[in-house]
């Protein structure tokens, strides 16, 4: 009290307003970070397998070119229990001229012209909502092999638009696809053409810690038919990883745990090491992120950007594909449609792709 009053005007009073405002942020800023654990763990029961329901998978069309088929190719080594075709469209000739191409090389699967409402990801984010049921969508991005600066930047944004538009949907993911440099395996083009499914796929499910966004991870690796899904986690912090492993038992995951050093704290790199080891000749990697998603602003900006380096360094490797599983905090889940697929391809009366 003395240097505060002697010393006000020399800056003391510095001290006695930041001080007290900066210990009110903090603790509101512990507040909202137990608030939050406390959903991620409230009433956290052993995991249940019951029925894997494979997801829907609906590929998002642009053109006809290696990098569709490389995610066509993809939706079937899925082994999704219905893909669907969907080209928003742009432009009566460009899309007729694809639909024609699509019809002449006979891809078994069948393509659907969507008339364009909105933007391209309010349209997707309409189409997804007719199929929503107890089964998740995968919503399927092709991406090029090599992405430049400004094609970096503008596919980003594209992404984070149609994120933002398909986070009402709890049932939805996205799954982004590269392409691949070596021919892709097809049939005779006379014959038509007939993607096949990766001869090896093998999931793997970035865990953190174990809540309810890693259960839900989980259960959507396990629903892609995949021969291994594996569940790993960098570790960091020794009190952590011992907490993480006894905490897996209690809930008796259904899957192993493998835990990758990360002395150097570089969690991208250290994932990238273990993926990179995975990978094979006739082998594709899906890697399942969950992400916890916020509804306001400020709830983000408490957080690391930790899965979205992940995606951004997994990227450039060929058959390695990252989906992004979503848990949204604060928000209204809305009911599932009536509808189902059937209805939607019955009403329409044409076939439709992922």
């Amino acid at each position: 009290m003395v240097i505060a009053i002697t010393k006000f005007a020399d800056g003391a009073w510095a001290v006695m307003v930041f001080v007290p405002v900066m210990v009110v942020i903090l603790v509101r800023m512990n507040h909202a970070y137990g608030r939050e654990h406390e959903e991620l763990d409230e009433g956290l029961e052993p995991f249940a397998r019951g029925d894997k329901r494979r997801p829907v998978a609906v590929l998002v069309v642009e053109d006809l070119d290696r990098k569709t088929m490389h995610a066509l190719q993809y939706a079937k080594t899925i082994r999704s229990s219905a893909a669907y075709a969907v080209h928003v469209d742009r432009g009566s000739e460009q899309s007729e001229r694809l639909h024609a191409r699509w019809v002449e090389m006979g891809i078994d699967v069948p393509l659907r012209i969507l008339p364009r409402d909105g933007d391209l990801p309010t349209t997707i984010a309409t189409y997804t909502a007719s199929l929503a049921g107890d089964a998740d969508v995968t919503v399927i991005v092709p991406g090029p092999a090599r992405v430049g600066r400004l094609e970096r930047l503008r596919r980003g944004r594209t992404g984070a638009r149609l994120a933002r538009a398909l986070a009402p949907d709890p049932h939805v993911r996205v799954t982004l696809v590269r392409d691949h440099l070596e021919p892709h395996p097809g049939g005779d083009d006379r014959a038509g053409l007939r993607m096949l499914p990766r001869t090896s796929h093998r999931v793997v499910v970035l865990v953190d810690r174990p809540d309810r966004a890693a259960l839900q991870a989980v259960r959507y690796a396990l629903s892609l038919g995949a021969e291994e899904v594996v569940a790993v986690h960098a570790a960091v912090d020794p009190e952590v990883q011992d907490e993480l492993i006894s905490r897996w038992m209690e809930l008796r995951m259904p899957i192993a745990l493998e835990l990758v050093e990360c002395w150097d704290r570089d969690v991208g790199r250290s994932v990238e090491r273990y993926v990179v080891d995975l990978m094979g000749p006739r082998t594709e990697v899906t890697v399942v992120l969950p992400r916890r998603d916020f509804a306001r602003m400020t709830q983000r900006l408490l957080h690391d950007r930790t899965s979205r380096s992940i995606a951004r360094t997994l990227g450039r490797y060929e058959h390695v594909d990252v989906a992004v599983v979503p848990y949204f905090f604060g928000r209204r889940r809305p009911s599932p449609p009536a509808q189902g697929p059937q209805a939607d391809l019955a009403a329409a009366g044409s076939d439709q792709a992922r």
